[in-house]
């Protein structure tokens, strides 16, 4: 059975209160009437030994301090010759006297203290004391006295400590009341916290007004708490940059396989192209067999199956090269159009170019590919013997626009970046491997960047945004 924490301090405060307040009020009530007889006998005691020496230098009762006691207390000096002196009311007789002091000292309850003796009889509610100073043998001072008990004073003070009693358990009980709620209150709160810690949520705060432990507490746990919601959400975005990782990296996989699978059946064709050929120049039948023709005919096939494997080869090694933090200036490419400016002057086109130097956001070799690969292309597919490539800024990107005569069917707009898919050129020899526009295409989703190819008033415009650094 589950109690809770107030009812437990509760029970335990009014236990321990009730049992100190009601142990004490017992304890008095026991100890008043002994300690009432005690504080008399005392008192008598402590006149007796005062009054000896005088008594003793022949000084009479009656200068003594004795005769200050009690109305109701008889002094008698007695020695051999009789009754000396007397003083109080005459509760002996002379001839009392004798068998009194034999009755008192042949009492086992009587008390002997020096030369002192005395005794105490409870008759009829009215303490007797009785007290007997022995001076020498035959001489002796004699007091008697008289004490009410308080039984009804014992009366008076039960009613009084009853009435007290109500008052004083009624205090004890809104005192461990407050105290109890002054404990557990703060505890149920904190408990209430941790149970929302426990089930992560973070979204309160825990506020208490306290200057005691409890604050240092209430700190640390909201301390704690802070620490657990960064860290639980610094997990969550690792775990979820893990699952689009792993996400990005099957659908590479699956990239992959598709483009391997393709390439298999491209690669297929100019193979089986070339296998007749050698077979037929071997066996040197039909039109085969002027070879230096043929053959001729055979290096344009193996041609394009190195350009297919070369573009595929860096197909597969995009991601690798790709890094996060990556930048480099965009005047590289100014020395890596070598290649590109050959390949223009064989097809007798001229390359136009006004590139802006920046610093922008990519691998500098995937900036190569990317810008290559587009220039390249437009070379091919050229209709005219100009190219404009551009590089500039606008808006805090680098536009980098390459510009051939020309125009794409709008049908095949939106095939021209698949793998493997080559638009219609006027010039047959000019077809590439199919991968190029891939390639861009690739690169520019690695790093989420704006490309496209439109027609533009008879021109073809191919454009890729690309940000620069800040």
């Amino acid at each position: 059975m589950r109690i809770s924490i107030f009812v437990k301090t509760f029970m335990i405060l009014l236990i321990s209160f009730s049992l100190v307040f009601f142990l004490s009020m017992f304890f008095s009530y026991r100890r008043f009437s002994p300690l009432y007889i005690e504080e008399n006998i005392n008192s008598v005691k402590s006149s007796i030994l005062d009054s000896v020496q005088l008594l003793q230098n022949g000084s009479s009762l009656s200068d003594t301090s004795l005769v200050d006691l009690s109305s109701e207390t008889s002094f008698i000096r007695f020695n051999n010759t009789g009754l000396e002196e007397a003083i109080g009311p005459s509760y002996l007789s002379e001839n009392d006297v004798v068998d009194f002091v034999i009755a008192i000292y042949d009492n086992p309850e009587t008390v002997k203290d020096g030369a002192l003796t005395y005794n105490v009889n409870l008759i009829d509610d009215i303490y007797h004391i009785n007290y007997i100073y022995q001076f020498e043998l035959g001489d002796y001072l004699i007091i008697y006295t008289k004490i009410q008990s308080l039984q009804n004073v014992d009366r008076v003070l039960n009613q009084i400590n009853l009435t007290q009693s109500i008052v004083v358990f009624l205090a004890i009980v809104l005192l461990s009341v407050v105290i109890s709620l002054n404990i557990s209150r703060p505890i149920k709160q904190i408990s209430l916290y941790a149970k929302d810690i426990s089930a992560l949520k973070f979204t309160k705060k825990l506020t208490l007004k306290r200057r005691d432990e409890f604050k240092d507490l209430i700190s640390s746990l909201n301390e704690m708490t802070f620490n657990l919601k960064k860290s639980y959400s610094e997990l969550n975005e690792a775990n979820r940059k893990l699952s689009s990782d792993i996400d990005f990296e099957k659908e590479q996989e699956e990239k992959k396989k598709h483009l391997i699978m393709t390439i298999n059946h491209e690669i297929k064709t100019p193979l089986a192209v070339m296998k007749g050929m050698i077979e037929g120049m071997i066996d040197g039948v039909g039109r085969y067999k002027d070879r230096d023709k043929y053959l001729k005919e055979l290096l344009n096939q193996i041609t394009v199956i190195e350009q297919i494997t070369q573009d595929f080869t860096y197909s597969l090694k995009l991601e690798d090269k790709m890094k996060k933090g990556n930048q480099c200036q965009t005047s590289i490419i100014l020395q890596a159009f070598g290649p590109l400016e050959e390949l223009a002057k064989l097809h007798l086109i001229k390359i136009d170019k006004e590139i802006d130097d920046q610093m922008i956001l990519m691998n500098d070799e995937l900036f190569i590919i990317l810008t290559t690969n587009l220039v390249k292309n437009a070379i091919l597919y050229s209709q005219d013997k100009f190219v404009t490539i551009k590089g500039y800024v606008e808006e805090g990107n680098f536009i980098f626009t390459v510009k051939n005569k020309g125009e794409i069917p709008e049908s095949e707009l939106t095939k021209i970046f698949e793998s493997f898919y080559r638009a219609s050129a006027t010039d047959p020899k000019k077809s590439g491997s199919g991968l190029g526009l891939f390639i861009v295409k690739q690169i520019a989703d690695l790093y989420g960047y704006t490309y496209k190819i439109f027609n533009d008033n008879g021109y073809v415009i191919a454009k890729v945004m690309i940000p620069i650094k800040k």
